[in-house]
């Protein structure tokens, strides 16, 4: 009885604090496949709305541990909306970042799967893809540079499972 006053407490203060921090404060919010998403900025460009994408990639992700396809360039500026289907039996990831933010969701992810406690997460720069689903997510690139799209499903990353995004 003690747990369960404990994990109520807990609750009620975690939805205090979202409804606190979505009355105010500095993150941004978009659109993403219909779902509102706050988050803080990123350094190589921000959400966008598919409506205003200039193109579309169209990308899969499978069980041989690949994304294809496994370079994209794209234009400083542009915005790209990747529609990505997992034709496999795993579930995958798709987060787009830089080097540093992969090692991050990498160690993340591991940190998560040693703790028992695992999720799916579908936000500004990432979304996770059950099996047989489609998904769109849709960036504006503003800075020059190379990026990744990598899962973090146990072993996929190692194993290969990344693309890389060149934007000049």
């Amino acid at each position: 009885m003690f747990i369960v006053r404990i994990c109520r407490t807990v609750l009620i203060i975690m939805t205090l604090a979202l409804a606190l921090a979505a009355c105010g404060g500095t993150a941004a919010t978009t659109t993403m496949g219909g779902m509102e998403s706050d988050h803080d900025s990123f350094a190589f460009g921000e959400p966008a709305v598919a409506a205003n994408a200039d193109r579309a990639v169209e990308m899969t992700a499978d069980n041989d541990l690949r994304f294809t396809p496994a370079e994209i360039t794209v234009a400083a500026g542009e915005t790209i909306t990747f529609r990505v289907t997992n034709t496999g039996s795993l579930t995958h990831d798709f987060i787009l970042g830089d080097a540093k933010a992969q090692e991050e969701h990498e160690a993340e992810m591991t940190a998560m799967r040693e703790s028992g406690e695992m999720m799916m997460h579908d936000e500004a720069n990432s979304m996770t893809l059950p099996p047989g689903e489609t998904k769109e997510l849709t960036w504006h690139f503003t800075e020059s540079g190379s990026f990744l799209i990598g899962c973090h499903q146990k072993g996929h990353y190692d194993q290969g499972m990344h693309a890389s995004v060149t934007v000049g």
